[in-house]
């Protein structure tokens, strides 16, 4: 971890977005309704006295008018490590599922590592109820789900580390599908997507109520990472 401290150092600039997703309390457990929203508060970026080190540093391409929304950055290669820091296995299988069928688009590959210092993907649990909005005075409270942490450089629009944390509280009782699916979403902002209008058939859109990844979240991906 000190040593990744230290390359962001180098890198003069760091952004970190955040990205959040909650449920209808009210929903039945079996096909829950649910809407993904960024957390535009927490996406700050943070200047470094040493941002003059790098000059000359290569800018990644980031294409425009995609399918599917863009966030602006990327990982440098197609070839990404993840670790598996969640014990729960309801959750170990919803993202093992996610990553097979990212893999599948062959946009990128994401392989499993055991080393954690060694991995660009983080997925984990935790307990997100902090994040709940209470009633919101319509008659239901929102809960979130997930959320998905990224941290970049916005002068190469290059990825350095994402987290993706599922709350097993919030989908115990919801099914397999709806869970990778969740994980899906989370995983899509870890790889440089941003939310898609809730009119585009995306995993990506921001009220995700039976939605996977489709043909147009893939054509994205691999404009995305294309050499």
């Amino acid at each position: 971890m000190r040593r990744f401290l230290v390359a962001l150092l180098v890198t003069g600039m760091v952004g970190i977005s955040d990205y959040h997703v909650y449920a209808d309390a009210d929903a039945p457990s079996t096909f829950p309704s649910s809407f993904f929203s960024q957390d535009s508060s927490d996406s700050n970026d943070f200047q470094f006295s040493n941002g003059g080190q790098r000059p000359n540093a290569e800018r990644l391409r980031i294409p425009e008018n995609t399918p599917t929304p863009l966030e602006g950055f990327r990982w440098k290669k197609k070839n990404i490590t993840i670790y598996m820091e969640t014990a729960d296995p309801k959750l170990k299988w919803a993202f093992r599922d996610a990553v097979k069928k990212w893999n599948k688009t062959k946009a990128v590959h994401i392989r499993w590592t055991k080393n954690e210092d060694k991995a660009n993907i983080i997925v984990a649990d935790g307990d997100l109820a902090r994040n709940n909005t209470g009633n919101n005075g319509v008659g239901y409270t929102t809960s979130e789900l997930g959320s998905t942490r990224t941290e970049y450089d916005p002068t190469t629009n290059t990825l350095h580390k994402a987290t993706s944390t599922l709350d097993p509280n919030q989908l115990d009782y919801t099914n397999k599908e709806f869970r990778s699916e969740v994980a899906q979403h989370e995983l899509g902002h870890a790889l440089g997507l941003a939310h898609a209008p809730e009119y585009e058939h995306s995993v990506m859109i921001p009220r995700n109520i039976k939605n996977g990844i489709t043909k147009n979240d893939a054509k994205t991906l691999r404009t995305l990472y294309r050499e």
